[in-house]
């Protein structure tokens, strides 16, 4: 019975930390050399000492103090991420994230 007990804290545990996750979807990227061709979707969640801002669609992580400053981060990665391996010779996996960057991506 104990075990079945820790296996329905564990899923309890687990939901409520879905229940604080934010599904959103950002717009802009807030730097004037790039623009969005559609929006990227971005989950904000707390870890209870900072937020933290993921776009899974890139495996690129942004953090702050605020939700504000997380997703400010996250649209500051994304940017540096992008122009970082603009110019590299990359190897498979790099090379699907910057496709994917490329593809939602451009440069004004």
């Amino acid at each position: 019975m104990t075990e079945l007990s820790q296996k329905i804290d564990n899923i309890e545990q687990i939901l409520k930390k879905i229940e604080k996750r934010k599904n959103l979807l950002i717009h802009s990227l807030h730097d004037l050399r790039v623009e969005l061709n559609v929006p990227i979707p971005i989950a904000v969640e707390s870890d209870g000492y900072q937020y933290i801002a993921y776009a899974p669609d890139s495996d690129i992580y942004g953090c702050g103090d605020t939700e504000y400053e997380a997703i400010d981060d996250l649209r500051q990665s994304i940017v540096e991420l992008y122009f970082d391996l603009k110019d590299e010779k990359l190897g498979k996996d790099l090379q699907k994230i910057f496709n994917y960057l490329k593809s939602v991506i451009n440069e004004t």
